[in-house]
């Protein structure tokens, strides 16, 4: 676990609150949670929001329990190459 997106695929720096928003505004497409390839969870944790690339199955489980956050699943084209 642990990848993360902080750019869009023009190299500009995400925000720190809206990073579903300006994922979408970059092409991402909103979906539900059930794994598939370039999944990203979004997670809103208050003070920031966290990108994280669910790029595998039990990635997609862990990020999928429920606590409470409020989560945006997007498909994202470019997570690959943009996730560190």
């Amino acid at each position: 676990m642990g990848k993360y997106i902080n750019i869009d695929s023009k190299g500009n720096g995400l925000p720190s609150i809206g990073k579903a928003k300006a994922l979408v505004e970059d092409g991402a497409i909103i979906t539900d949670s059930s794994f598939k390839p370039n999944l990203v969870c979004v997670v809103e944790n208050g003070f920031f929001d966290a990108a994280a690339y669910a790029h595998n199955e039990s990635e997609a489980e862990l990020f999928g329990r429920f606590d409470g956050r409020p989560k945006t699943w997007l498909i994202y084209e470019h997570v690959e190459k943009l996730a560190k």
